[in-house]
């Protein structure tokens, strides 16, 4: 089950010099309940060991932690869930080697490719990027509405949206959103989180 609006998205090095861990449970102290590790350059070691005290945070916040891609981290673990790349392994292949109801999310970068992982079985999609970033130029609000007509399930916008852009992506259907340039930083973590909340929880306001 989705019960989120805020879906964070990790990046350890734009944390440094503070831990990842530190700014995990500062975030978490301000209500983030959906957090997805996504420390793709970390052998699987190296993974484990990372999302092992996270994973325990989570779980005594009541937060769902998602591990990027690698599955048997996840299950090892004890995630809630695994979050997919575009066109990476197909969601029922990863329901196959998973011993327990795990969540899976999936980013997708078109409609096809939303509507094929909806098909698979996916939980919920991020959809990316909505605005323009310092390496991509953004789809645009519209056609965050397009795809959240022609899909079903929980719709995530992610990509350059601050907390003022918050309400425009709820106005397009977009379920909640997924930040991690907005969070990810090693000063006032838990103060921007707790600013995208306040957007999410007042979108009629």
């Amino acid at each position: 089950m989705i019960d989120f609006k805020l879906y964070v998205i990790t990046d350890r090095n734009r944390c440094a010099p503070k831990p990842l861990l530190t700014v995990v449970s500062e975030i978490l102290d301000a209500g983030v309940k959906a957090i997805q590790l996504r420390e793709k350059d970390l052998d699987d070691i190296s993974l484990f060991q990372l999302a092992q005290p996270i994973s325990q945070l989570c779980e005594t916040y009541n937060a769902h932690l998602f591990i990027n891609t690698n599955v048997q981290v996840a299950v090892d673990v004890g995630a809630s869930g695994v979050h997919l790349p575009d066109n990476d392994t197909s969601v029922i292949q990863v329901r196959e080697k998973t011993v327990k109801d795990i969540l899976i999310g999936c980013s997708i970068h078109s409609v096809e490719t939303a509507k094929k992982r909806e098909a698979e079985g996916t939980d919920f999609i991020t959809y990316s990027p909505i605005y323009q970033t310092y390496n991509s130029p953004g789809v645009g609000i519209e056609k965050l509405n397009k795809l959240a007509k022609q899909v079903d399930g929980p719709v995530f916008a992610l990509g350059g949206v601050t907390p003022v852009r918050v309400r425009d992506c709820l106005s397009a259907g977009a379920t909640g959103v997924a930040v991690m340039s907005g969070i990810m930083r090693p000063t006032n973590a838990e103060k921007n989180t707790t600013e995208y909340l306040k957007m999410l929880c007042n979108r009629h306001s």
